[in-house]
Formats: structure tokens, C-alpha cells, sequence
């Protein structure tokens, strides 16, 4: 009865405190990283270390950089259970790769940390102040062990001279726990409130030896974490797919995000010149034979229905809102003191992280043709040619444009075969080693890094082999057209096949040397100077169905192909050199001031590739390996003061410039064939002449159904003007932080981030493109046979290109205070991220874009608030901690009256399209954790995650993440209320 009492009155406290305090974010400043004082020998002599941000080591204190940290204590009050819940929820990250992107939303797999709306690859993610081996442009950090991490410290001002110039975001480093001689082991479950997406993870630490006593120290880690899928059919949210009927302003709406691309397949036919087909007077038409002949009926697919002369689609019923996943991660950590002044280290980090991801099955559009196409097996389309479009021709008369009936185009969706599922295997290692000691006066290290990921991605389900499905159709089997004989499919199914392989591998030689040169009023000044040697690689293999049809040397014989997925691609071998010189000088000119000034100087060859192709049009011949496009060097420097008036007032400020060359991808991966479109557009030009089969002039008449067309992506190889140029940046801090006493300490940082020549590694999005056709022409490809289907489209392709400029600006608040209460203490945190300015330009002098409040050009929003308060009282034996997470809304992606995705429902029922931009509203979640300590080896966690259980905002988003719609899964947490409980046990 007494614990009940205590506790009660310990939660309605947290809850009174917490409401009075606000909405805010948990991640300390960087004087929190001072050491426990359970592990504080005070014999020993106090110790320099290495800050992040600064190549110099000294005592830890506030210094002229902006550090956020997050200690043990802070990440277990969150709740996290891995690396990316962590990260992902802090308020200065945005513009990260969440999980729910593998959903084809080209995640692949992987997550990544973004801070303050610049993309992931600007961020530079470190292991103990080393690199990781990069997945694509960035590292994954479901590759991360969070189990063996003592703290994060994350550097919010970017291009560090120690660590690079090309981390113009800034640095998140990871310490790894060190010098334990003790043991730890937990194990954790959630369960959702509402059907799927359960979780638990466990792990367990143990060190051995004492470094001080023994002269050496050994950590050995080990965890697992298991995640259960997230259906979109378990969400009310979600559930509706592309098919939501809302209300805004009053108004009653429906939006539509389906597909033409259905299981039953239509038909879209092109005439020479206006004809009587489908009863109008029109040169194209699209209609759907089995509909016709049953009534106007679409089949019993819950997901298909009737849409004109059309079935559609809703696809987004279909797939997953968060993947499955299972993890394991082990580490080991040796450290040796060799002497007094001499100390040696190894780290060995193995972990796998398995995601099997599933969602919409293939849109597959294919030509059908009168005879058989030239090499290509199209006796089955000539079957469907006679039975389904011939009939059709002869009744109106009509005469189809294109040789060999090619303005015929079915748009089929492969349902049959099940959603696309695919496995993905993330394998990382990841060694370093290095050693310190001390030389006449100079500190000396030495670090050497072989690391090293490899992503696996096998088809689970949804995948097909072309020619065999074509054989299906020839014999009769299957009948696309009438979708009878669907389990027939099965012989064409390629499950259990490796479809890629992507390994990457980031090695890198390290030497520093530290001297205190001399004494001023302030204290020592301090020179540190040191030099890199980093060597990169990428290779990429491919399935034989994956490479079929590229136009290149390097294509299988035939014309076979993958169904659904990535077909036409080439492999892919490219390395790159990087040498770099840093130094940095500590000048304490008084006990108050004090000054930086650090310099680096980077230079990177060409990219060295060992697959050249001309491009198709000029045969495809595969060209001896070579060094492709520039080489790049540039000196960086950074500027940084501290000044402190008094002891409780701290002010800082910094400048620097930053250099970023771009990715071997960007500048050597060949163009090739990338899917279609996310979404569904009319034609791009303003003649009939100039269009695909099945589509017509975006400006009026534009009255036939939007479709889908063909991306393509690649590198730009090219050297000298016509090659890509490096990004160079600059930015600026300025700050302060008080302490005016009783448990108060608050802190603000005005932050500016100006990038020239910025990289767009995605190219052009295609709604931007599509929307400016004049402009982008020249990513144009028309005509484009689709290498699939064999049916004429059009092409659009996305190749890197330096965008112009780019400038970010806002402010990063942290304020702290701890308070006694009659039941205990209490703390209270409340941190977050105001933007002031997010703007980019796609070309030189082009038009000054914006994803501020708003869904963006580039498919992205960058939310104005994004912030998270926490309240923890103690009480005897229990710990209440209750936290809020606010982001605020947004202007959600604007859809035309053209497209006919939005529509208002008129007073008779009638709908009429409308062009459309709707508000997300803003997101706030309250989670709460409660924790009892039993004994000093022994407690347990309760929690509950979104504890009122809020529902994501409204979002019609259908570009930019995965294939979810009705919410946006890179800015909400679709789980909803989530109860967890873990048992940790120290030993």
C-alpha cells in the first residue's frame, strides 16, 4: 500500500512538472560527458581526452563547439532499442533514411542519421572516432551494436578538421564502452496495443581485467534484437491505401493513389487518327476487356475496382508499414598499457541485420503485338492481340499506330505472384586498431581501420522470370488479360535467388602527434598536427536477369528479364584515393578566453573503375577500365572562440569552411534503366506526335488517364567543365550557456550552413520534372523502349548534376534544471531545433526552392519545430520519467486538378477534380517509463510509448519514402501505443 501511495503521487507530480514545462528533446550538452563518479579514482591524475570535434585532448569541459551527449543514463530513459530509434528521435536530426523507406522507397535496407535537414551523406558517422564503411552515401546504423555504446556525442557544427571536411553537417560519434571489468545483461519486449509489430531484443557485456591494476582490459559484447512486420491492412491510417475519402475546411474529398497497372489488365490503345473506339472520337483510349464482358466487375481482389472504362488498383493496401527485422552484433575490445606512457588498442566489430521488406506487387506494363517482335518471345502477345484487341478494331474501325501493333500497351500488375518481398542482409566488420604514447614532450597515436559492409538483397516472393511468364501466357495457362490460371505463376517465380550484392569497404591509415608549445595567461597553448590516408571501394553484382537487356557488352545472351524489381543493369567496381593533412592550435589567451584555429588540407584522385561502357546508342561496348571524372583538393580551415565572463556564462563562437567531393556512384555508376515513375503523369510535351502509346499532351486536351513512364539513373564520368565539380561550404556558430545556480543550466546556438555546388546524387525528381518539361528537356528520353515490357514510353532520366547553391540556418536550444520536491528529485530537459532557413537551387541561377513547412520539390519536408521535453523524478527505489516529442505541420505535397488524384464530393454526390494542397497538422506523442530498482545488480523498466495513442497526421504523400500512404512513414511512428518491459541485471 505505501509503494502504491509513493508512486501515485510520484506520476502526478512528472505529469504536473512535465505540462509546465513544455515540449522538448533529451540529448544533454557537452559538459555532461563528465564521468561517473562511481568510476572516478581520485588517486589518479586527471586525464586528458579527446573531445569530439577537436583534434586536441584536454580536460573535459564546454568547449567553443557545439556538443550534444547522450550518456547511459539518457538513452536508457528514452526507451530505444536500437541505434536508429536512438538517433532518429532527436530533434537536430532530419532528412535520415527510416526503415519504413525500404518499402520501395529505395532505403534498401539500411537507416542513416541527418542532422538539421542536410542529408545523410553530410553527416559523418564515426565508432570511436574512426569511419565506418559507408552503405551507399552513408552508414547504417542498424549495423551499430547499442548494447556495447557508453555515450553518443554528436557535433553540430560541421567540417571538422579531425575527422574531415566533408562532414559539413557535422560528426555523430559513438564511444564504446571501455576499461569494464564488470557485467551487464538485459532482455526487453514490446507489444503494441494494436495487432503486429512487436518487438524484444537482449544482450549481454562482461569485461575482464583492470587497465590500471592489471595493465590490460577486455570487453566482450553480445546482443539480439527481433522486430515483427507492420502490415498497412493493421492501421486504420493506412488501411484505406490510395483510396481515402477525408474532410478539410469543411469540405468532403476523396483521394485517389491507385494504379492503372491491375491484376486484370487494361488496354491502351493508340489510332492513326480519331476513331469511334470505346465510343469516342479520339486517337487513344484505354478500356479493360474483362470489365466490359462481366458488367462493369473488376474481379473479386478487394483492392481491384471499376474506374471508367478502367479497373485500378490500390496498391497501397498491400505492403507493410514497418519490415521485419532481426539483428545480431558482437563485439570485442582489447586494450593493453604497455608502459606509463604507452597504451595499445583493438576493436572487432561483427554484426549482421537481416530486413525482409514486402509491398505492392510488380506494375508490369508490356506491349502487345500483332507479330512477333524481333528476338523477342511475344507469341503469347500475339494471342492477346487476336482474342482481346482485334475484336475491338474491327467493330470501330480504328487502325493502330506503330509497327507491328506497338500502340498497344497492356498495364498489368502481377498479383498473381504475391507482393515483391525481399531479404535483405546487411554483413558488417569492422577492425581497427591503434596505439598512444608519449615522446619527448609529444603525444603520439597511430590508428588503422579496415571496415568493411556487404548487402545482400534475395528474392523472398513477388519476383518472376519474363521468359517464363511468357511461356505461362503462350500456352494458355494464364491469361493476364482475364487473370484465370493465376497459380500457374508459381513456375515462374525466381524466390530463394540472390538478386544483387553491394560491398563497400572504407580503409583508412591515421597518425597524430599532440605538443604543448607554450604558456599563456590562460594556460598551455596547445599544437596538434596529423595526416590520413583513406582508400574507398564499391562494387556491385548483379542476378543474370538483373544485367539482361542494359544495351551493353556486359548483358546476358537473350532477352530474358527479372519480373518486377531492377532489370538492365550493369556490374560495378569503382576505388578512390583520399590523402589529407590537419592541424589545429589552442590558444588560451586569458583564464577567460580562449581561441581555435584548426586547418586541413584533403586531395582525392579520379575514380578508378573497372566497368566502361559507351552508351547503347553507341553499341554498348565495354571500354577498358579507366580513372573517371576530376581529381579534387582543397584547403579547409575553422575559426572557433570560447569566452567566459564569469564562471556561469559561457559564449562561443566559430567559422569554418568545408570541402565534400562526390560519391563514386556519382561520378561511375553507368546509366541504366531504374523502374517507373512513383506516380502516374500525362504526357510531358504538347503534340500527340510526341507521346507514348497510352497517353496524351499535358497542356489541353490532356484528357486521357495519367500513366506511368521509365527512370533512369547513372553517374556523370565525364572529366574537366563537363564533369561534376566538389561541393564547398561555409558555417558559422554562435552561442551561449548560463548556469546562474540552483540546478539551472540553459543554452542556445545560432547555427549557418551555405553549401556551393551542391550535389543532387538523385538528379532531378521526377515531379519537378515532369512539371517542367521545357526546362529538364534534356533528361528526356523519347522514345524509350521499355526493356521489359519491349513497348514504347518514355524515359526520364536522373544523373547527378551540382545544383547551385544551398543554405540551411536555425537554432538548437537545450535548457536543464534539477529541482528537490518533498517525494524526491526531479529533473526536468528540454532541448529541440528551430529552422529559420532551408533553401537549394536544382541548376545555377535557378529558381531559390524550399522544403521549410512544406513538401518540398525534392520529394522532403523540413518541419520548423522539432523538440522533446523530459521529466524524472526519483522516488526511493523508483524512477518515473515522462517525455513529450512535438513536430510541428507542414503543407502536405500539392496535387493538380489535371492529375485527377483529389476530387470534391459535390452536394449530388457527384465528384469534380480540383487542384489540391493539403496541412499535415502537427505531431505530439507522450511516452512514459517507470523503473524500479530491486537491488544495486537488479531492476526492472516498464514502459509506455505514445501513451495517448495518436494516430499520424493525414498525409496524401506518394514520393519521397516508401509505398505507405494516407501517412508519411520518414515522419510518424505508425506502431501507436506500445507497452514494454525490461529486466537488466549487473554482475
Amino acid at each position: 500500500m505505501m509503494m502504491e501511495t509513493i508512486l501515485s503521487r510520484s506520476l502526478r507530480l512528472m505529469f504536473s512538472g512535465s505540462m509546465a514545462l513544455g515540449i522538448g528533446m533529451l540529448a544533454q550538452p557537452a559538459f555532461a560527458q563528465q564521468a561517473d563518479s562511481t568510476t572516478i579514482d581520485t588517486s589518479a591524475p586527471v586525464q586528458r581526452v579527446e573531445i569530439t570535434g577537436s583534434a586536441i585532448k584536454r580536460i573535459a569541459k564546454e568547449g567553443a563547439l557545439p556538443v550534444q551527449v547522450l550518456t547511459q543514463a539518457d538513452i536508457k530513459k528514452t526507451g530505444a532499442t536500437s541505434v536508429t530509434d536512438l538517433i532518429q528521435n532527436l530533434p537536430a536530426m532530419q532528412g535520415f533514411t527510416t526503415a519504413s523507406a525500404s518499402v520501395n522507397g529505395g532505403g534498401g535496407g539500411a537507416t542513416s542519421a541527418a542532422l538539421h535537414s542536410l542529408s545523410a551523406q553530410y553527416t559523418l558517422v564515426l565508432l570511436d572516432g574512426v569511419r565506418m564503411a559507408p552503405q551507399g552515401g552513408s552508414v547504417n546504423l542498424e549495423s551499430i551494436p547499442l548494447d556495447a555504446i557508453e555515450r553518443v556525442e554528436i557535433l553540430t557544427d560541421g567540417a571538422s578538421a579531425l575527422y574531415g571536411s566533408d562532414a559539413i553537417a557535422g560528426v555523430v560519434n559513438f564511444i564504446l564502452k571501455k576499461n569494464k571489468t564488470d557485467g551487464d545483461a538485459y532482455i526487453t519486449a514490446q507489444d503494441p496495443q494494436h495487432p503486429g509489430g512487436r518487438s524484444w531484443s537482449a544482450g549481454v557485456s562482461k569485461g575482464f581485467g583492470d587497465l590500471n591494476k592489471d595493465n590490460y582490459n577486455v570487453l566482450l559484447s553480445y546482443s539480439h534484437d527481433d522486430q515483427k512486420q507492420l502490415e498497412a491492412t493493421q492501421r486504420s491510417f493506412s488501411a484505406k491505401g490510395g483510396l481515402i475519402p477525408f474532410t478539410a475546411n469543411g469540405k468532403n474529398y476523396v483521394f485517389n493513389q491507385t494504379s492503372i497497372n491491375s491484376p486484370i489488365a487494361n488496354l491502351s490503345i493508340v489510332s492513326a487518327a480519331p476513331s469511334d473506339i470505346n465510343g469516342t472520337n479520339a486517337t487513344s483510349a484505354t478500356l479493360n476487356p474483362y470489365a466490359l464482358a462481366n458488367a462493369g466487375s473488376c474481379g473479386s481482389n478487394p483492392n481491384s475496382y471499376a474506374h471508367g472504362s478502367t479497373c485500378r488498383f490500390n496498391y497501397a493496401a498491400t505492403v507493410q508499414d514497418i519490415p521485419s527485422s532481426v539483428r545480431d552484433s558482437g563485439l570485442a575490445k582489447a586494450t593493453f598499457k604497455i608502459d606509463e606512457n604507452t597504451t595499445a588498442w583493438a576493436t572487432m566489430m561483427v554484426s549482421r541485420y537481416a530486413m525482409t521488406a514486402q509491398y505492392a506487387a510488380s506494375a508490369q506494363p508490356f506491349a502487345i503485338n500483332s507479330t512477333n517482335l524481333a528476338g523477342v518471345n511475344s507469341t503469347a502477345y500475339q494471342n492477346l492481340f487476336t482474342t482481346y484487341v482485334q475484336p475491338y478494331l474491327t467493330q470501330t474501325g480504328t487502325v493502330i499506330t506503330g509497327k507491328n501493333g506497338g500502340g498497344v500497351t497492356a498495364y498489368y500488375r502481377t498479383v498473381a505472384m504475391g507482393g515483391r518481398t525481399d531479404d535483405y542482409q546487411t554483413d558488417a566488420h569492422h577492425f581497427s586498431a591503434g596505439i598512444s604514447t608519449a615522446v619527448a614532450g609529444w603525444d603520439l597515436n597511430g590508428v588503422v581501420t579496415l571496415s568493411n559492409s556487404v548487402l545482400k538483397d534475395t528474392a523472398a516472393g513477388g519476383y518472376g522470370n519474363f521468359n517464363e511468364f511468357n511461356a505461362l501466357v503462350a500456352s494458355g495457362a494464364y491469361d493476364p488479360v482475364m487473370n484465370t490460371g493465376g497459380a500457374s505463376l508459381q513456375a515462374a517465380e525466381i524466390t530463394g535467388q540472390l538478386l544483387n550484392k553491394t560491398t563497400s569497404n572504407d580503409n583508412t591509415i591515421k597518425v597524430g602527434a599532440q605538443h604543448d608549445l607554450f604558456e599563456l595567461p590562460g594556460g598551455s597553448s596547445i599544437i596538434s598536427l596529423g595526416a590520413d590516408f583513406q582508400h574507398t571501394s564499391l562494387q556491385e553484382s548483379y542476378n543474370p536477369l538483373q544485367l539482361a537487356n542494359s544495351g551493353y557488352a556486359s548483358a546476358p545472351a537473350g532477352t530474358n528479364a527479372q519480373l518486377g524489381g531492377s532489370t538492365a543493369q550493369v556490374p560495378f567496381d569503382a576505388s578512390r584515393n583520399n590523402e589529407g593533412l590537419y592541424g589545429e592550435w589552442l590558444l588560451p589567451v586569458t583564464k577567460t578566453l580562449e581561441g581555435n584555429v584548426a586547418a586541413r588540407y584533403d586531395s582525392y584522385s579520379k575514380v578508378y573503375s573497372g566497368y566502361v561502357f559507351q552508351t547503347p546508342a553507341l553499341g554498348g561496348a565495354q571500354l577498358p577500365n579507366a580513372d573517371l571524372g576530376n581529381t579534387f583538393s582543397k584547403a579547409t580551415y575553422k575559426l572557433s572562440l570560447r569566452f567566459t565572463p564569469t564562471d556561469a556564462v559561457l559564449l562561443r563562437a566559430s567559422y569554418g569552411t568545408g570541402f565534400k567531393a562526390p560519391s563514386l556512384g556519382d561520378i561511375a555508376a553507368t546509366s541504366t534503366y531504374a523502374g517507373t515513375t512513383a506516380g502516374s503523369y500525362t504526357c510531358p510535351f504538347n503534340t500527340p506526335a510526341s507521346c507514348a502509346n497510352g497517353s496524351v499532351p499535358g497542356t489541353p486536351p490532356a484528357q486521357a488517364n495519367p500513366v506511368q513512364y521509365d527512370l533512369l539513373s547513372g553517374g556523370n564520368a565525364n572529366s574537366g567543365s563537363g564533369g561534376l565539380k566538389a561541393e564547398n561550404s561555409k558555417q558559422w556558430t554562435v552561442g551561449f550557456r548560463v548556469e546562474p545556480g540552483f540546478g539551472l543550466t540553459a543554452g542556445l546556438d545560432l547555427w549557418d550552413v551555405q553549401i556551393k555546388d551542391q550535389v543532387l546524387g538523385a538528379g532531378v525528381p521526377e515531379q519537378t520534372g515532369f512539371a517542367n518539361p521545357t526546362l529538364y528537356s534534356s533528361l528526356f528520353v523519347n522514345p524509350y523502349q521499355d526493356p521489359v515490357g519491349h513497348y514504347t514510353t518514355i524515359g526520364f532520366n536522373q544523373v547527378p548534376l551540382n545544383g547551385g547553391v544551398a543554405n540551411y540556418q536555425g537554432i538548437d536550444w537545450d535548457f536543464a534544471e534539477k529541482l528537490k520536491t518533498p517525494v524526491g528529485p526531479l529533473s526536468l530537459a528540454w532541448n529541440g531545433t528551430y529552422m529559420m532557413k532551408q533553401n537549394y537551387t536544382f541548376q545555377q541561377n535557378g529558381p531559390v526552392l524550399t522544403d521549410l513547412g512544406t513538401f518540398g520539390p525534392d520529394n522532403s519536408v523540413v518541419f520548423r519545430v522539432q523538440m522533446r521535453a523530459v521529466a524524472s523524478l526519483t522516488t526511493g527505489n523508483f524512477t518515473n520519467n515522462l517525455s513529450a516529442n512535438y513536430k510541428s505541420g507542414y503543407h502536405d505535397e500539392f496535387y493538380g486538378a489535371n492529375t485527377g488524384a483529389v476530387k470534391v464530393v459535390n452536394a449530388d454526390g457527384s465528384m469534380t477534380a480540383v487542384d489540391y494542397t493539403g496541412h499535415v497538422g502537427s505531431y505530439t506523442t507522450f511516452d512514459w517509463q517507470g523503473r524500479y530498482d530491486y537491488s544495486k545488480a537488479l531492476n526492472f523498466t516498464a514502459g509506455i510509448k505514445n501513451l495517448f495513442d495518436k494516430n499520424p497526421p493525414l498525409s496524401l504523400v506518394n514520393a519521397g519514402g516508401g509505398n505507405q500512404v494516407g501517412y508519411d512513414g520518414r515522419y510518424a511512428d505508425p506502431l501507436g501505443r506500445a507497452f514494454y518491459l525490461t529486466g537488466h541485471y549487473h554482475f
